[in-house]
């Protein structure tokens, strides 16, 4: 499990450093003051070794454009002088570095000769990634290029001397594209879907069992055919969908944004109590970002009950503030320190 991490250059970020970390990680602050980033940068180092994924974060934010200016979001200011370094100390450390690729070549197409185009170069622009895991001296490279002006023209390499072991997972704030079909198939042929089941009796004690019949994921709640997920209740469907996250990525790294979307304030406790519940019985290390003070109440509501105690040294809540400069400071929160913030109600946001 991650311990640290130290973010440079990425995004709105200049410099910051993420210490104390635990098992279940809330991250909160003001809006615009960098959590969704921070998060992004968890997933990159998690997945240090696709190329893409410095692309599908943005994807994630419901931006699907491949030019060369959009790669440069990635890049603090926009500046690509400024490589993005992410670094991660755990219990195998990880370190990453973002760099721009843009060249031109000398050699002359013959496309570009026969329509009479006086550019005659070759275009080709990307992202270069370097990564180093553990204690190894070994530098590893995967690349991402767009060659021309056809973002669809592209092609990935990544280093074949490193094979990634950490199951890493980002859920948008937007839920979109979570496939809980394929996830609940994994977790039948574990024979583990009664563990989802009670889970999710927590939010609505009606739920008796669930079943993937073809393609389609069904629920029954007592009544005398089962129902599709779809047509479940947003909150219902939300909480199901990182359930399924948690236990796909058993002994990994999953990311929640903005998790409190979609859930009315009254279920917040029992959303906590699920996601900590599954957690802990998957070994998952867990990063949510939020901002709603209603999730923060509800997450200290559910670690004050004494049944609750065995999760209390398993989260730690971090506030993140964005300087002016750019630097990110994180202040973390053990339990005894946001209970007490919570309950005084002291600027804790």
């Amino acid at each position: 499990m991650f311990e640290e991490i130290s973010i440079k250059h990425f995004r709105g970020i200049r410099n910051a450093e993420i210490k104390g970390i635990n098992q279940v990680n809330l991250l909160f602050g003001k809006n615009n003051c960098g959590k969704s980033s921070v998060l992004e940068a968890v997933f990159l180092i998690s997945g240090f070794s696709n190329p893409l994924l410095p692309v599908s974060i943005n994807m994630l934010r419901n931006y699907n454009k491949h030019a060369f200016g959009d790669l440069l979001l990635d890049f603090y200011n926009l500046d690509t002088n400024n490589l993005i370094e992410l670094f991660a100390k755990g219990s195998y450390n990880r370190s990453l570095v973002i760099s721009p690729i843009q060249s031109v070549s000398n050699n002359i197409s013959l496309e570009s000769l026969a329509s009479g185009n006086s550019d005659n170069v070759q275009k080709y622009y990307g992202l270069k990634l370097a990564y180093k895991y553990g204690e190894e001296k070994t530098t590893y490279h995967s690349e991402f290029i767009i060659e021309g002006d056809d973002t669809e023209n592209n092609r990935i390499r990544r280093d074949k001397r490193y094979e990634e072991e950490l199951k890493a997972m980002y859920i948008p704030a937007s839920y979109m594209s979570v496939p809980v079909n394929e996830r609940f198939a994994q977790i039948v042929k574990e024979k583990k879907e009664n563990e989802i089941v009670a889970i999710l009796k927590v939010l609505d004690p009606r739920i008796i069992d669930m079943q993937l019949v073809d393609t389609e994921l069904l629920v029954d709640i007592g009544l005398s055919h089962r129902l599709p997920v779809n047509v479940m209740g947003d909150g219902m469907r939300k909480l199901i969908s990182i359930i399924l996250s948690v236990y796909s990525c058993k002994d990994g790294v999953l990311m929640i944004d903005e998790i409190d979307n979609g859930f009315h304030y009254t279920t917040m406790p029992l959303l906590w109590k699920a996601l900590l519940t599954a957690a802990k019985a998957n070994n998952t290390q867990v990063f949510v970002t939020s901002h709603n003070i209603d999730s923060l109440r509800g997450l200290s509501k559910v670690l004050e009950e004494d049944e609750n105690a065995l999760f209390r040294n398993l989260v730690a809540a971090h506030k993140l503030v964005n300087n002016t400069d750019g630097n990110l400071q994180s202040f973390r929160y053990d339990y005894e320190a946001f209970d007490y913030s919570i309950k005084q109600e002291l600027e804790i946001r």
